[in-house]
Parts: structure tokens; sequence; C-alpha cells
């Protein structure tokens, strides 16, 4: 099959190319690639099937909104031909509806956020007038943005230039390196579905080059073997002794799934699943409350031999409900935020200081 590649390891892995003209709809992603975790070819080839058909079907979907989209703006043409006309924060503004219809509200929202603090620095008021020198200015100005803004009193009511220049003699903490190139691809983003519009000739954020100290990052927050052992030789895993399900589950979900916490508080009975008889949980959104971070995150999990030891499946048949994790709620960002909150309190209870938390997990080597 023309999608999967064997690794040293002979493990199988999925690799699809991205059209360039949809490769903004997965982050600019020219291939996405994906560890199968599977040595067996006819479970690889099945796995890759269904990548390959969520993949396509996620193209199609966005597609056809493409098109429903330009039937609703009876002025395209004129726009096309008169490029220079619009206005930055309205372009903005039609991009959020336009991925609002595939990318949960609090997603959009946030790459939205960042995109307009971009664009107020950059102070233009026609969209096409935004060249290369522009974007630079940007990123250097970026370096200066105060962390933490909204949280500091004497930035209310400033716009970002004015915040920036004020925090030049207060000399409060700035956003990281990796938080500017977060800025820039957001906004880069945004040009390129503006470009794929002909809202404007090119992507002037297209292409820069930042340092991966975000890689530093993920091995500060991952948790070492000893912490590990100190989480997990806790009474709720050790004698089962919980209030909720979902504080035993969760954690060691986690660990064995590289999932995040969203993923699993969501999961339903029927996306536990078998394929060529091997357990799989099946990360979807198949259902209108279903959240997902990124179009291209939905995936099947082999589900590994220690879960099936502690009982999990056992477990889901026993639940009573549709949600495998009913006792959480939906709230605004999704069925996490009770769990995050509890995970915070017993983390910390276990001595971890800022820096560690649920989302740890992900970074964490595979120490099993």
């Amino acid at each position: 099959m023309r999608y999967l590649t064997l690794n040293n390891s002979g493990i199988w892995s999925f690799r699809f190319q991205i059209p360039s003209k949809y490769r903004s709809l997965f982050d600019n992603r020219s291939e996405i690639k994906r560890s199968l975790r599977t040595s067996c070819r006819s479970n690889a080839k099945l796995l890759a099937l269904q990548l390959e058909l969520e993949i396509r079907r996620k193209i199609a979907d966005v597609s056809t909104t493409h098109a429903e989209l330009a039937e609703k703006t009876p002025s395209l043409e004129t726009k096309r031909k008169h490029p220079h006309r619009y206005c930055p924060m309205q372009c903005l503004e039609l991009y959020r509806k336009y991925k609002s219809s595939y990318v949960s509200a609090k997603t959009i929202e946030g790459a939205t956020a960042k995109c307009r603090v971009v664009l107020e620095i950059v102070n233009k008021k026609k969209l096409a007038s935004i060249r290369r020198n522009d974007a630079e200015s940007a990123r250097q100005i970026l370096a200066s943005l105060p962390s933490n803004i909204k949280k500091h009193q004497e930035f209310v009511g400033l716009t970002t230039s004015e915040a920036i220049k004020l925090n030049n003699k207060l000399g409060l903490p700035v956003i990281s390196q990796s938080s500017v190139k977060d800025y820039i691809q957001k906004t880069s983003s945004f040009f390129e579905w503006c470009v794929q519009m002909e809202f404007t000739d090119i992507n002037p954020f297209k292409g820069f080059k930042f340092k991966l100290e975000h890689k530093v990052s993920k091995q500060k927050n991952a948790y070492s073997p000893e912490q590990l052992s100190s989480i997990f030789s806790n009474e709720i895993f050790t004698k089962k002794v919980y209030k909720h399900n979902y504080q035993y589950w969760l954690p060691i979900l986690a660990r064995l799934t590289g999932a995040r916490i969203n993923e699993l508080c969501q999961l339903r009975k029927e996306d536990i699943t078998i394929v060529n008889g091997t357990y799989c949980i099946h990360i979807n959104r198949n259902t209108p409350d279903k959240r997902l971070k990124t179009p291209n995150a939905e995936r099947v999990i082999p589900i590994h031999s220690k879960l099936l030891t502690l009982g999990f499946i056992e477990f889901t048949q026993t639940v009573d409900n549709d949600r495998i994790f009913s006792e959480l709620k939906l709230e605004r960002d999704g069925y996490a935020t009770s769990a995050s909150k509890w995970f915070g309190r017993f983390k910390t209870k276990l001595g971890f200081e800022k820096g560690h938390d649920f989302h740890s997990f992900r970074h964490t080597p595979d120490f099993r």
C-alpha cells in the first residue's frame, strides 16, 4: 500500500502527502505522518485505510464549505478584481467564520486573537499592502510583547503597540520565542487562506525560521521515572481508592495511549472497537459534543496490553451510559474541565511544581 512505510524497529507508519492547496487545513503541513504502532501488515493496511478516508473526508467537507462560502459572497468577483480594498480585520472575521465550520470555538478564537495582535502591530488598512518587511517588523516587535498581558492592570484599555511601549519602561516579562513563533504561524495560516481566496497575492508570514527551543520545554515538562512512580504508587492506583472512575482511568490511559485529556474524557463505548482482533480506541468527532484539537487529530490507537490486564474493557462494558466517563459534564472547553482541575490538585499534593500537568504525559518518554 503506497501510504505505508516500515521503520527499523519493524513498526508500520502511515504517510500521506497533502496537496498544496489544502495544506492550510492541516496547519500548513505538507505531509501527515503517524505511527500505526503495529508490526502486522494486515492491521497496518486497515489502519492506514481508515486514516486515508478520514483525511479525504476532511478535505471533501472543507471543499464543500469553501464553495458554500463563495456562493454566499455575491461581491466576490469584485473583490478578486480589487484585492487592495480588503480590510485585514474584515478578512480575519471571514476566516474565523470559515474555520468555525470544522474547528472548535476555543481553537479558532485563540488563533484569531493572535492574528488580531499581529495585524494591530502591522497597522495597515489594506490587506494586500502587507508585505514581507511588515511581517519581519512584526516578528521583531512581538519579542517585546508582555507575557500574560491580560493579567496586568497596567495594560487594560491599551492597544498592543501601546502595551509594548509601556512595558519597555516597566520591564515586565515578555513572551518566549516559541510564543512568537506561534503568533507568526497562526498569522501565516490566515494569510495562506487569504491567498487561496484571492484576497491578496502573497503570504508575507510564510517561511520564518525559529530556534527549536520548544524541544527543551517538552523535556522539562516530561515526567521522570521517579515522578511516574510517585503518581502511580498512590492509593488511587494501588488500592483503587477514588471517588470517580475517571480519577483512576484517565492518568493510566494518558500514560499508555498518549491521548489528550479531552480526547479521553469524551470517549464513548462505541469508540472502543476491535480491528483485526485487536482492541482499539477510536479518537474521533462523530458526535456534535466532541472536540478535536486539529482536523487530523482523529486516529485509531491500539489498546496497550497493560490496559487489558487492568480490566479496562470489562470496565467499559459495565458502564450504564453511552459515555464512558459520564460523570464529566460538557462545559465551554469540552468534558475535561473538572478532570483537569482534579489532576492539578492531585499533582500539587504530590509535590509537583508548576510545569508538570496532565499534558506532560504526552511529552514523557516510554519508560514502560
